[in-house]
């Protein structure tokens, strides 16, 4: 029987307590700098581990394991170099020198409290998992459709993950699960023009039996009546008309008797976002914009639409009274999200922070998900120096749609004034990358400035 000396047992549970503080460090650090961190460091440390006997091991992951749909790519490389410079993870290599990284230690893993109710909480996704990271990378190897998941029961599973906003799949998990799926309607689709072929061929069978059958009657009518004569007039069957389709919108003639459809509400973003590309909106232009939605509203009066559109071009002169005036007839004819949010921005405008929160929240309270009423009610906090509330309402912003690059930017504005410099940086890069995928150059341009004024 070993026997561990008391002072070698000591300093083995003061090493372990050490990487627990600095997991628990690192990972309150990366959360409070986004909260979408809470998911990320799970994505990556439940790779880091195997379960044998109820116990967790240490599991080496290639880093390719670890590459990951952008821009939560970002964020997982983000948290792998962190948690090797605080040495919680180490990179390593095979014999044949491909790259890896793996936990530091297993009792690490066994005490970390945060990683054991992870291991708790998605049981079934690792055992999953386990499956399916390595017949995704056995296809991306061979590409070929015979080791695809088209024909397996988790692939409906794995596709309410690939379209939720906790989607735990890596790059080529998330390929594979996407060729599966596309797979599995190819399959559907040539058994359905199979089965449509043999009911055009029983159909067509029937055909020539029932023309048999009349063919043979016809001939037994004539050979009994041969100067008898009968004509067949085939049945017509009516065809309908095609059915007209009524605009809902009231079109309005102009002089040039062209008709004039007011376009759909638009939400404005605030002037955080106005003011970082070279967008100019030409004041004198929206005054022909408010003479075309007169003549519609004169038309009419009823016309919820036209109310908010003149608003935003009263709006757009600066006129911020008369703005607030046309959402709020908008308003009498019937609360609407794009009145109230819009309505909210302007009293933003003016200074009048609390109305403009509370007409954020009457959105919210038509549309709890409104991603426009999250950002601006998080601008106005912010102006009047809720940074918490802020912060709060950017990343549900983010958790609604973490492709939301304006979420991003303006959260990297509240860091930087908050003078949390990692946290603003670590915000623009994703809001930076997002504005690329969607060409806003400008916009792009905005964030990578901001965070050279930084650094």
């Amino acid at each position: 029987m070993l026997v561990i000396p008391r002072k070698d047992y000591e300093e083995l549970g003061g090493a372990v307590s050490s990487l627990v503080q600095k997991a628990n460090s690192e990972y309150t650090t990366l959360v409070r700098q986004h909260q979408s961190y809470e998911q990320i460091v799970c994505y990556v440390m439940l790779r880091m581990v195997a379960v044998y006997d109820g116990k967790l091991r240490r599991r080496p992951v290639p880093l390719s394991e670890l590459n990951y749909p952008e821009p939560v790519n970002i964020q997982v490389q983000e948290v792998i170099e962190r948690f090797c410079a605080a040495g919680l993870l180490v990179f390593t290599k095979d014999v044949k020198g491909k790259p890896y990284v793996e936990a530091t230690d297993d009792t690490l893993l066994n005490e970390w409290c945060q990683l054991l109710e992870w291991k708790q909480k998605y049981e079934e996704r690792l055992i999953l998992q386990k499956r399916l990271t390595p017949a995704a990378m056995k296809w991306k190897q061979e590409q070929k459709a015979k080791y695809l998941w088209n024909s397996d029961r988790s692939l409906n599973f794995l596709k309410q993950v690939l379209n939720s906003n906790d989607n735990w799949l890596n790059q080529v998990e998330t390929e594979f699960v996407q060729q599966s799926i596309l797979q599995r309607r190819k399959n559907l689709a040539l058994r359905g023009s199979f089965a449509f072929g043999l009911s055009l061929l029983a159909i067509f069978g029937f055909v020539v039996y029932r023309e048999s059958l009349i063919t043979q009657s016809c001939d037994s009518e004539k050979s009994e009546s041969g100067d008898r004569l009968s004509l067949f007039r085939p049945p017509i069957s009516a065809t309908p008309c095609p059915p007209a389709f009524v605009s809902t919108i009231t079109a309005v003639n102009t002089a040039q008797n062209q008709p004039i459809q007011p376009p759909l509400p638009q939400t404005i973003i605030l002037e955080d976002f106005y003011t970082r590309g070279n967008e100019k909106i030409n004041k004198s232009e929206q005054q022909k914009v408010i003479e075309t939605y007169n003549r519609i509203i004169t038309k009419n009066p009823g016309d919820i639409n036209g109310y908010i559109n003149r608003g935003i071009a009263y709006y757009r002169q600066d006129k911020y009274d008369q703005a607030i005036t046309n959402y709020t007839q908008a308003l009498k004819i019937n609360p609407n999200i794009h009145a109230y949010i819009n309505r909210g921005i302007a009293y933003h405008r003016q200074g009048k922070y609390e109305l403009a929160i509370t007409d954020y929240n009457q959105a919210l309270s038509i549309n709890s998900n409104s991603v426009d009423a999250y950002i601006n009610r998080g601008v106005t906090y912010r102006r009047q120096g809720k940074y918490k509330l802020a912060i709060a309402d950017f990343n549900k912003a983010i958790s609604i749609d973490n492709n939301n690059a304006d979420a991003y930017y303006a959260l990297g504005l509240t860091y930087a004034q908050l003078g949390n410099q990692q946290a603003a940086i670590a915000s623009y890069r994703l809001a930076s990358h997002l504005y690329q995928q969607k060409g806003k150059t400008s916009y792009q341009n905005s964030a990578l400035s901001r965070i050279k004024a930084i650094q």
